[in-house]
């Protein structure tokens, strides 16, 4: 039989740690897989209009966000136009347009969509000047961007 030697001390042995840089990079790239980016940041303040029935867009690379609101917060100033990350009036608007399409490749030019994110209380009438510019420009599909309507039930 073995003996079992007491007046020697034990010491805890030390965590290995060679693993680790593994695990953190595991993570780091499972992060940046599932992290979803906004490719324009929005610079309007925007309450959008309620909708019932909505769609979600699956080619998110050929799309011109423009998003009309107020840039401060004051609902008494005339409204802003964002068109992607620059602000424009009605008059810059089709020369910020032409920018816009010498990013695109030339065969992809015919698949661009618009996204219009546009404040509830904009008058329409400055909703159809820009879609007017956009007819001119060449950007004929538009989507509106809506909140969805929740289901309230009925109480008597």
């Amino acid at each position: 039989m073995s003996r079992f030697r007491k007046s020697e001390k034990r010491e805890v042995p030390t965590l290995n740690t060679s693993a680790l840089p593994d695990l953190i990079f595991t993570c780091l790239f499972f992060f940046m897989i599932v992290t979803h980016f906004r490719p324009v940041s929005v610079m309007t303040q925007l309450e959008l209009p309620v909708a019932t029935e909505l769609q979600k867009l699956e080619e998110k690379s050929l799309l011109v966000y423009i998003m009309i609101g107020h840039k401060d917060g004051n609902r008494s100033s005339d409204y802003d136009i964002q068109l992607n990350s620059l602000f424009v009036s009605l008059k810059e608007m089709p020369e910020a347009l032409k920018n816009v399409e010498e990013n695109v490749a030339p065969e992809d030019r015919n698949k661009r969509m618009v996204v219009m994110r546009v404040d509830k209380d904009v008058p329409m009438g400055l909703v159809g000047d820009i879609k007017k510019i956009l007819r001119e420009a060449g950007l004929l599909t538009i989507h509106y961007s809506a909140n969805k309507q929740t289901r309230q039930t009925g109480q008597s």
